[in-house]
């Protein structure tokens, strides 16, 4: 077989005028150079394309199927030009747009930004905080470059690289005068959890069922992690928070965060992107970014007991 992408070309170009000089055309190629270059493609393929007894012109079933799949080999075609173009090119620039959890870019992103603008001065980042669900749909359909998530995601065309393990951490009312919690130390009466939509709420539910606690009454009525705190501090009772969420505590409410008994449990923090992305050297700019940012042992899972999320 020896099919050409111009020959792909002019086939779906038939495909959507349906009418030979209309597409001879659109392909700035003369009528007979097009109807032959078609019937060579079917003579390579030993299939019949197009049903030349229609009038406008359709294809076979067959050639339904082919034409499906000679879209998808000419939009990947375009995408490997693109970056062939953008390897010429040793400076790092564009516009990048990027996805950040709203249980993470509170804290991430201000750690983030000042270094990113420093190193990479020509690169128009634009940041914007979204749900997993939200961002992972926005990355298939090329409307996000990247997104900072929680990990795993079940994705067949996303792709992501981890880059560190956060701990989750109780968050209480009062000081708890032990140095872990244990389960019967968590008030499952009194456990504020996020609203639905946010991956970490699963989380959450997830630390709990993993210690047995599957009849505990639990409420929630919060859409930030700020927002479980002040509830906490207000109404009593306790709440799950990420490590990176303490680093700008005050000292009295740090002496209120108290670490799980091991295995600790800690999410997963990913750069994630479409398989196909063209711009792979920007993306990376982000991963080597948060790599100098975050401290070296959040990088290692070690030991740790990592809670998986179901979007």
């Amino acid at each position: 077989m020896n099919v050409q992408f111009a020959q792909l070309r002019y086939f779906l170009a038939l495909t959507t005028a349906k009418n030979y000089s209309l597409a001879a055309e659109q392909c700035n190629v003369s009528q007979p150079a097009l109807s032959m270059a078609i019937r060579k493609m079917e003579d390579d393929l030993d299939l019949i394309l197009i049903d030349r007894t229609s009038n406008p012109i359709t294809l076979t079933e067959k050639g339904e199927m082919i034409a499906a799949q000679a879209m998808r080999i000419l939009d990947e075609m375009q995408l490997l030009e693109k970056l062939a173009s953008d390897l010429h090119d040793d400076r790092l620039t564009g516009q990048l747009k990027v996805s950040v959890i709203p249980t993470l870019a509170p804290y991430i992103v201000p750690q983030f930004i000042q270094k990113y603008a420093a190193s990479y001065p020509d690169i128009e980042l634009i940041i914007e905080e979204d749900t997993t669900k939200s961002i992972l749909q926005k990355m298939k359909v090329s409307e996000t470059d990247a997104a900072i998530l929680a990990t795993p995601i079940d994705e067949k065309s996303i792709v992501y690289q981890p880059l560190f393990y956060e701990e989750f951490l109780v968050f209480s009312h009062e000081k708890i005068d032990k140095k872990y919690i244990l389960p019967e130390d968590i008030d499952f009466q009194h456990l504020w959890l996020l609203e639905e939509g946010h991956c970490m709420r699963q989380q959450m539910i997830k630390i709990c069922e993993l210690r047995n606690q599957t009849k505990s009454q639990i409420r929630y009525n919060a859409g930030s992690i700020e927002s479980l705190m002040n509830i906490t501090e207000s109404s009593g009772g306790m709440t799950i928070i990420p490590e990176m969420a303490t680093w700008g505590l005050s000292e009295d409410r740090k002496a209120r965060v108290t670490p799980f008994y091991e295995p600790t449990p800690v999410r997963e923090i990913s750069v994630a992107h479409h398989r196909f992305s063209t711009k792979l050297r920007l993306i990376n700019t982000i991963t080597h970014t948060i790599s100098e940012i975050i401290p070296q042992y959040m990088k290692i899972k070690d030991t740790y007991q990592r809670i998986d999320f179901q979007t």
